[in-house]
């Protein structure tokens, strides 16, 4: 597949990939500590099998995709929207908030959010203070691009403080999303699945026409048996109030090997 630049400015960028079908998968950049410009242009092979067009939105830095280019970049958006039947999306912490800050320019139909913000600023959310100067919320609020009917998952850790408090408050403005609870996931929720090498899971259910969010569920299951990050995940919430539950799953945790991916954050 040939990368075609739909849009490119200094701060964001648009990379589509023409596949066979008429749909039309679109991922954005997650949050990375210390990142420094675009990340390569790359594509998914998995979808790329089924033929789906990609279209792949970078940022230049964690700004959570609000800047000075964020209109110019969805008026292109909407060009390339026009151009397909149908429009998926996928993204992971600030990478889900750009997919549901863009979900209506892009004309999404379903939406597949892991962990993410209604926004970056929030007052209950410490982690990301300092990272967004100069904010614009009339550019960056979620409530004026609310879309009841969107449908789609939005997969978070309900131990993760912060992140249930995010999803009650992005279930308000986009109530067609299925909550899906992966328990000591951590942030972003999947990091047992991606332990276990399952994130083609998570894959499959954003290129899906309707995403159950069963499969994710299932092999989050089949998976926490044999995560360490799960188990230390799960002694840390236990602390005192749970002593004998705690000092098992530091005991199972200690036992097991560390995985790329597992045991980072909450």
């Amino acid at each position: 597949m040939t990368a075609e630049v739909v849009f490119d400015g200094e701060r964001l960028r648009a990379v589509l990939w023409r596949g066979r079908s008429d749909r039309l998968v679109v991922t954005f950049d997650y949050r990375m500590d210390g990142r420094e410009g675009f990340s390569a242009d790359n594509h998914s092979t998995g979808f790329a099998r089924q033929g789906f067009s990609q279209l792949s939105i970078k940022t230049r830095a964690n700004d959570w995709f609000v800047n000075a280019e964020t209109p110019a970049l969805e008026e292109a958006l909407g060009r390339v929207r026009a151009e397909h039947r149908r429009v998926q999306a996928l993204g992971f912490s600030m990478g889900g908030y750009g997919a549901l800050r863009f979900a209506r320019a892009l004309g999404a139909a379903q939406v597949v959010v892991v962990s993410p913000q209604v926004s970056p600023e929030a007052e209950w959310d410490v982690r990301y203070r300092g990272e967004t100067p100069g904010w614009d919320e009339g550019l960056g609020d979620l409530r004026p691009r609310a879309m009841p009917t969107l449908g789609g998952l939005l997969v978070f850790d309900p131990f993760v403080a912060e992140d249930l408090t995010h999803a009650r408050a992005i279930l308000r403005l986009f109530p067609g999303l299925r909550p899906i609870r992966l328990g000591f996931g951590g942030h972003p929720a999947i990091r047992t699945l991606r332990g276990a090498g399952k994130m083609w899971v998570v894959q499959q259910e954003a290129g899906a026409r309707r995403a159950s969010g069963e499969a994710i569920r299932a092999a989050h299951r089949g998976a926490r048996a044999e995560s360490k990050g799960w188990w230390t995940r799960l002694a840390g919430r236990a602390g005192a109030g749970h002593r004998a539950l705690a000092s098992r799953a530091r005991d199972v945790a200690a036992r097991l090997p560390e995985r790329a991916g597992d045991l980072d954050g909450p």
